[in-house]
């Protein structure tokens, strides 16, 4: 993920460059991390499907090809993206977290702001007979 994608996403520019420069910073950690309990789970004989699922939808995040970000109309979808990021916490080392609550932060506020107009535009439609 990158600025130009985000901004083809409907972002702005300057919520999209605070967005795609924490995702660049903590997404390769987080997917190293998803790969070593995939290879731990399968080692003991776990279950690791959903551990492969979250890192796979994370990876279609990243490349913005993530099922909420192609549906109509296309976009970027925070929402989506921050509901893998608080999943994938509980699997992160300490070392990992703060960056990537800082990455859920810059998301949450961008899912926010994306509601409000929903909301708004919803109300619009309904006052004028939509």
């Amino acid at each position: 993920m990158n600025v130009a994608q985000l901004i083809d996403h409907g972002i702005p520019a300057d919520e999209a460059g605070p967005i795609a420069a924490a995702w660049a910073w903590v997404y390769p950690g987080i997917r190293e991390e998803l790969t070593k309990h995939v290879k731990t789970a399968k080692a003991l004989g776990g279950d690791a499907s959903r551990l492969t699922e979250l890192r796979r939808e994370l990876g279609q995040v990243d490349r913005c090809t993530h099922r909420a970000c192609t549906q109509s109309p296309p976009g970027f979808s925070a929402g989506a993206a921050l509901r893998l990021v608080h999943e994938v916490l509980r699997y992160l080392p300490l070392e990992l977290q703060g960056d990537t609550h800082r990455l859920a932060a810059l998301l949450a506020d961008w899912a926010r702001v994306t509601q409000t107009r929903a909301e708004r535009a919803r109300a619009e439609g309904e006052a004028h007979g939509g």
